[in-house]
């Protein structure tokens, strides 16, 4: 999956770094590259995440392309 490719608003399944769980992720956009140390990132959302840090918690995750790329996979357009 290439992370450039990807629409705001598709559902993803993103496999947890260790070990073998899952979680259900809405990708939200991508910001590419700014050079050298500033690799893209991608922004995801999941209802779930909504308040974990305090009450202004709006359920945002930012993502690596290159975890992307290796740990998710497309849902479609519903969760």
């Amino acid at each position: 999956m290439k992370p450039s490719q990807l629409k705001p608003g598709t559902w993803l399944l993103i496999r947890e770094a260790f070990g073998t769980a899952e979680y259900r992720a809405r990708f939200e956009g991508r910001t590419p590259a700014q050079g050298k140390g500033r690799p893209a990132v991608n922004r995801l959302f999941n209802p779930e995440w909504v308040g974990l840090s305090g009450a202004d918690d709006r359920g945002m995750a930012t993502i690596s392309d290159y975890d992307l790329a290796r740990r998710g996979r497309l849902l479609g357009d519903r969760p």
